[in-house]
């Protein structure tokens, strides 16, 4: 009663139910791997469909399931309907029915295959039996995704019409008509000509898909607004976040969702704010709706019917959030009492407590590579040393600017600032106002000076190692919250190339001395703020904070190496399979030059390959899938070389934490081919599988 039915302008072209049968056997091979039914090419009578589906919470669906479609003639598997009673995620169908073609497979290279017209392999939506707005009978509808917050990416008729096709063929049970899923879809199909019937925009006035409630600030974003506030981290997991459109996923962390366009039962945003426990629904028109309750500590009620809202008090905020979060996660206190630049080769690594120790005066990345670097072969590292966390610790605590810590502005440390910040319920509740104050300190960092005797410091060591100070170097991030099993802490901090000679030359004067392509000077000084600056990114302070670490006890320090330019590859590679559980063969993600492995522009994506490994030799090659750039990143012979290393590496590497019983431990390493063809890895974390 609640969806309209657009008469089409073209033919009537709906399938009859002596359409022939697809023969097609992948998902009957992923159903026998997996002893259970994972999908059907054909829905030839509505006990199948039944069978694939769920009955659906959508005021105007009765039951609701996924399809996928080839787009393209090679697409790994021919056209399907999912099973979401076993998989409601496209993506673990994939990764768990067909493991080898589908291997190291990201959510995000999950969303090119779909979404996005340069790189999608294949169409993909849902189908639903739709009750009929006049009172007539229920029909069958189709969706096809796209990404709502982009417009180039919005499904064209030609798009609609292939999946309309293909789907015909494999759906016996009635004619299928197209239901737009967005705004920019329902403005598309105004001008379509299209062979299918189209649905028309249901008026609901609310619906609720994950009901309950959470605690939290309300943010009101449009679809255009949330990927910078998302970007920039300006809501977490204490915010409830309100949307005029779906989005098609929300990758942070919140309490709660309220959407103004619908969902639906298996939308990514409902499956995943589903498994979260995140309260979710739809509200019409939500931005005007809940104006007056937006920047306000709120609990927000997902009910059944009809959502309620209400001040609430920062007590039962807190206990909410609590409840929700993992347990808190301890890192090691800053050990200060060091000021020496120690190479990779001379710290000590020993044993367990040398390590340790290692992590709390030179953060995890720095000892984990000198760990490693002591025990491998030389021709597979970089060059390098180790500033201690003692210098960022002077550096905050020498340092002042002017801010009102609640008494008026005054100076104050860096230091004192911190901690007078984390006694400010107000810091701690408001992530529009901590995104501020962090920003603005990140800011007065980059400003503030760096002791002259560290400077000092760096550059005798610099001269040591490289023997001039016209050779770029990298000062990467190595603080004592990241890269260990408990917080990978991945991507989270910053790291600068630096030249000694631009630090030295009496002026800010671009180009730098060395490299002339970098158009500006990349000073010691400036490199190494930044990296300090980098702890208190929000999206860090975020991710810290929703695993319960204390930011007082977080310090930095650097990993200084050799800065690879004109690199042959970059390389990803696990000791493992981290997608598949009990698959041990390693799997290398590459990429051509110094394109990105990970987080890489939509369209580009990395070669994939699987690695048998035995004896620490590799004895078999499994090529995934290419890099969309070039046909072959690495070659047999590079492949060989890698695995043999990584599985010496695995071998030997120690593990000074216990790791859960019913879990594995791999290894996640990142690895370059330079300039002159030598592979070398530059680090290391653990990963548990």
């Amino acid at each position: 009663m609640l969806l309209l039915l657009l008469a089409c302008t073209g033919d009537d072209t709906g399938t009859d139910s002596g359409s022939t049968i697809v023969e097609d056997t992948a998902c009957l091979e992923a159903s026998d791997r997996l002893g259970v039914l994972a999908c059907v090419h054909q829905v030839p009578d509505e006990t199948t469909f039944t069978d694939v589906t769920i009955a659906s919470s959508s005021i105007d669906q009765l039951r609701v399931g996924k399809y996928m479609v080839p787009a393209v003639d090679e697409a790994r598997v021919p056209g399907l309907f999912v099973n979401v009673q076993t998989y409601l995620l496209h993506y673990d169908l994939l990764v768990e029915g067909w493991p080898e073609t589908f291997s190291g497979l990201t959510t995000t290279d999950y969303n090119k295959l779909i979404l996005y017209p340069d790189s999608r392999e294949f169409y993909a939506g849902t189908v639903a039996l739709y009750l009929s707005s006049d009172g007539g009978d229920p029909y069958y509808g189709f969706t096809v995704w796209d990404d709502p917050a982009d417009s180039s990416s919005t499904v064209t008729l030609d798009d609609v019409t292939a999946a309309w096709q293909d789907l015909s063929e494999r759906f016996d049970i009635g004619e299928l008509v197209f239901v737009p899923g967005s705004s920019n879809q329902q403005e598309a199909v105004r001008t379509w000509d299209a062979p299918f019937t189209i649905a028309g925009v249901a008026d609901v006035a609310y619906e609720v898909y994950n009901p309950g409630a959470a605690y939290g600030t309300l943010r009101l974003y449009t679809l255009e607004e949330l990927a910078q506030a998302s970007e920039t981290a300006e809501f977490g997991y204490q915010d409830i976040v309100v949307i005029d459109e779906a989005p098609q996923d929300l990758e942070r962390v919140v309490s709660g969702i309220v959407t103004g366009t619908r969902q639906g039962d298996l939308s990514h945003l409902n499956v995943l704010s589903a498994s979260r426990g995140t309260p979710n629904c739809y509200v019409q028109e939500p931005l005007e709706a809940l104006a007056t309750w937006e920047d306000r500590l709120v609990r927000f009620e997902c009910g059944d019917t009809d959502y309620t809202v209400s001040e609430t008090t920062q007590g039962e905020a807190e206990a909410w959030w609590d409840s929700i979060r993992p347990d808190p996660v301890e890192v090691c206190e800053p050990d200060t009492s060091v000021s020496d630049l120690p190479g990779l080769l001379s710290l000590d690594t020993d044993t367990a407590e040398d390590r340790s120790v290692g992590v709390c005066r030179y953060g995890s990345k720095g000892t984990n590579l000198a760990a490693l670097y002591q025990r491998i072969d030389s021709a597979y590292q970089l060059t390098g040393f180790l500033v201690p966390v003692h210098y960022y610790d002077a550096f905050v605590t020498e340092n002042t600017w002017t801010v009102d810590l609640g008494d008026g502005e005054a100076e104050h440390s860096f230091a004192d600032t911190l901690t007078a910040w984390h006694d400010d319920e107000t810091f701690l509740t408001d992530a529009a106002l901590r995104r501020e104050r962090l920003e603005s300190l990140r800011n007065a960092m980059m400003g503030a000076p760096v002791d002259p005797d560290l400077l000092a410091s760096l550059e005798a060591r610099i001269l040591e190692v490289w023997g001039t100070d016209e050779t770029m170097v990298r000062f990467r991030s190595s603080s004592n919250a990241e890269d260990a099993l408990e917080f990978s802490g991945a991507g989270l901090y910053e790291s600068e190339s630096v030249c000694l000679a631009d630090e030295n030359d009496g002026n800010s004067a671009g180009p730098s001395h060395c490299d002339p392509d970098k158009n500006s000077e990349r000073t010691v000084s400036d490199g190494i703020r930044g990296v300090w600056a980098s702890l208190w990114y929000m999206g860090a302070y975020e991710e810290r904070d929703w695993y319960g670490i204390d930011h007082l006890q977080v310090a930095m320090g650097v990993l200084v190496n050799d800065r690879s330019k004109d690199e042959q590859a970059n390389i990803v590679a696990f000791s493992g399979n981290p997608t598949s559980e009990g698959d041990d063969r390693y799997l290398v993600n590459a990429q051509e030059g110094e394109l990105e492995v990970v987080a890489s522009e939509p369209g580009v994506f990395p070669e994939s390959v699987l690695l048998t490994v035995e004896s620490e030799a590799v004895t078999e090659i499994l090529r995934v899938s290419s890099s969309s750039e070039v046909d072959e990143v690495l070659t047999d012979a590079e492949l060989e070389e890698l695995g043999g290393v990584l599985a010496g590496i695995a071998a030997i590497y120690p593990v000074d934490l216990e790791v859960p019983a019913d879990r594995d431990l791999l290894w996640d390493t990142e690895w370059k081919v330079l300039s002159d063809g030598r592979l070398i890895i530059k680090q290391i974390r653990p990963y548990v599988r």
